[in-house]
């Protein structure tokens, strides 16, 4: 048992629009940077804006989807996304962007925050990591053709096109959302908005071993494509000189890697142990961060190298991603799963804000900084598995 094709299809696409606004608009960095007068650094702060946004916002989402049902609170953050893309759009300096990426990552944030507490409603083990793994594609299909669109508009016009077509996006989502998605969480079995009970169950989210130890393994994971994105604009186009429009390319390119792998992660969760696919996306993920300190150290990097490293690492990533959330999310009954799933989703989208806010301030003249931060974001990902999950589970029954 499980969600619908109609319902799996709602969520792809909403999950796919979060993704479009976070990076459509990284071809145009250099040119945002010109025309609201700042540098190319300053601008790439509004992805630690989007994403801390993203992180607070649902710690809120969340639990207003317990006490009120899921589909309100999706549509409600749809509306949102939609008028605030249209601000970012029309913003006339680097603040107001700011601003209006926080706000758009507050209705974004539903989508994903919601879209995982109505997989748990609707199934639940090795079938939810399923639903889970083919639904964290469109996780990987966002980011891959977003730049990519992104640099096609700037042939035609300016920087702004891309937060307008971001608006014109979640619009079509929103009307799909609105059709299709029916209520999951039936008034019955919803859980009173209580703070105080929020905050003991937080507290006690927090003591359970395995779900902080899934959680924060793929928030270390993921951060690997965190690093790039923001990274990348200065260290391929201003630095080795590529242009918008391929670089646009190369970041179509790398979550090819994380749709693979979370198709292939869908189709082995039924034949392998799920810890053991985790395992094996860790694997992968240090081996690229390795290979990218490698090649910066040594003068062999090349922007199609550069981006061959995090390929790697983001195909680690997609056998981690879909897993850990389910495997968080089942210990968690649904009445309260829209909470559990905002708590990991602000670890990862926490773990993300920080580590791009720190990847921005710095100096990139080479691929080695990004390298760097590749690699402590793996290692972390690797040791929090194996000592909090893998651990604590040798006397326990394999999932």
């Amino acid at each position: 048992m499980g969600p619908g094709f109609r319902t799996i299809s709602t969520l792809f696409a909403m999950m796919f629009a979060s993704q479009l606004a976070l990076t459509i608009y990284l071809p145009a960095v250099p040119e945002m940077a010109l025309d609201l007068g700042v540098t190319s650094g300053q601008v790439q702060l509004i992805i630690p804006a989007y994403l801390g946004a993203f992180a607070l916002m649902q710690l809120i989402a969340g639990p207003l989807s317990d006490a009120f049902g899921r589909r309100p609170i999706i549509l409600s953050g749809l509306t949102l996304f939609f008028f605030a893309s249209i601000a970012c759009a029309l913003s006339n300096d680097i603040w107001q962007l700011m601003g209006a990426r926080f706000v758009q990552a507050a209705g974004a944030c539903t989508t994903i925050v919601v879209g995982r507490a109505i997989i748990r409603d609707t199934s639940e083990g090795k079938s939810a990591a399923r639903a889970m793994s083919y639904l964290a594609m469109a996780l990987g299909v966002g980011p891959a053709m977003a730049p990519f669109f992104g640099g096609l508009l700037l042939e035609s016009f300016d920087w702004r096109s891309t937060f307008f077509a971001t608006a014109v996006m979640s619009a079509l989502v929103l009307l799909f959302a609105f059709r299709i998605l029916g209520e999951t969480l039936p008034p019955q079995t919803r859980r009173p908005l209580r703070p105080s009970a929020l905050l003991v169950g937080y507290i006690s989210l927090l003591r359970q071993r395995k779900f902080m130890g899934y959680s924060l393994t793929i928030s270390f994971q993921s951060g690997t494509f965190q690093v790039f994105i923001t990274a990348s604009p200065i260290v391929l186009i201003s630095v080795m000189g590529v242009s918008p429009q391929l670089y646009g390319l190369y970041v179509m390119f790398i979550p090819a890697g994380f749709i693979i792998a979370s198709f292939v992660s869908g189709r082995l969760v039924t034949r392998i142990p799920v810890n053991m696919i985790i395992l094996a996306g860790n694997i992968f993920g240090i081996a690229g961060a390795l290979m990218q300190v490698f090649l910066a150290t040594s003068g062999l990097a090349t922007p199609l190298l550069i981006v061959a490293s995090i390929f790697i690492s983001n195909f680690g990533t997609g056998l981690v991603f879909a897993n850990c959330y389910a495997l968080a999310l089942s210990t968690v009954p649904p009445s309260f799963a829209g909470a559990a799933s905002a708590l990991g989703g602000f670890f990862h989208q926490g773990w993300a804000f920080v580590l791009s806010f720190f990847v921005a301030s710095l100096i990139h003249t080479s691929s080695l900084p990004l390298g760097i931060m590749q690699t402590v974001t793996t290692i972390c990902a690797v040791s929090i598995f194996v000592f909090a999950v893998l651990w604590s589970g040798r006397h326990t029954r394999k999932v």
